[in-house]
């Protein structure tokens, strides 16, 4: 490591060499030290060894930039070779571009390395009129991602995709279908079916069926012609179910400006 003011002094031969060899090994070791030097020039080049970089002060002489790692290759700087397809200058500070496996650059100066003039961001991603969905926390996501106007969504309903091919889902925001948890039967809902009766023995006017699977046998004349109802089967319940989908809540919100 070494330093020096880089003024060479009236001095006797021996002195002179000495002053020359010392701006010499200042110059050959990049003005090395743990501190900056004590005579500075503009766009001098110091390593400093305490920060483990090799700066260069700026034009006006007044503040050192940061150029690269001393102990990395390349200075841990990436080389232009690296992309082949950029075009243009990158403009940036080793603080700024970082390595890229942890980049802290902003936008404007890792655009060039996407091709975009802007990263995508949080916003970008939940563009107007996307979902937000979450399943503990009822926050409004302004308050939680930072952007955007939310509306609470869809209370009460699942979604489904869009199908142009089927009436009841082939337009954007369009709703149906009802919640039934329990659904009592109508006849026109209950499948095809027959009963089994059997005719009892009839004995005159007042005389029924006593066989179990029939009964109310009527005379409507003083013939033989008779009524015959079969009785009533499975109970007489109300034969509900539910046609409830399997579920489970979460919030929902939609972003709406």
């Amino acid at each position: 490591m070494s330093q020096e003011d880089y003024t060479v002094d009236n001095a006797t031969g021996a002195a002179v060499r000495a002053d020359l060899n010392a701006t010499l090994q200042a110059i050959v070791s990049a003005n090395s030290g743990t501190s900056e030097p004590s005579t500075m020039f503009a766009y001098q080049i110091w390593a400093d060894t305490t920060a483990n970089k090799l700066k260069i002060r700026n034009g006006a002489n007044n503040a050192w930039y940061e150029v690269g790692a001393l102990d990395s290759a390349n200075l841990g700087l990436m080389l232009a070779s690296f992309f082949p397809n950029v075009n243009s200058n990158v403009t940036a500070t080793d603080e700024e571009l970082n390595k890229l496996d942890g980049v802290t650059a902003t936008t404007a100066e890792l655009n060039l390395l996407a091709g975009q003039t802007a990263l995508s961001s949080v916003a970008d991603a939940y563009p107007i009129g996307s979902i937000y969905i979450n399943a503990s926390n009822s926050a409004n996501p302004a308050s939680l991602l930072g952007f955007g106007t939310w509306s609470s969504f869809g209370a009460g309903r699942v979604l489904v995709s869009l199908d142009s091919t089927q009436s009841e889902f082939n337009s954007i925001g369009e709703t149906g279908g009802a919640k039934t948890a329990a659904h009592t039967l109508t006849t026109a809902e209950i499948p095809a079916h027959s009963h089994d009766w059997a005719l009892a023995e009839y004995d005159g006017p007042n005389d029924y069926g006593t066989n179990g699977s029939a009964n109310n046998i009527a005379e409507t004349t003083t013939g033989r012609n008779r009524n015959f109802n079969s009785e009533t089967v499975g109970g007489g319940g109300s034969h509900s179910h539910s046609t409830l989908q399997p579920y489970i809540t979460v919030y929902m919100w939609k972003r709406t400006a």
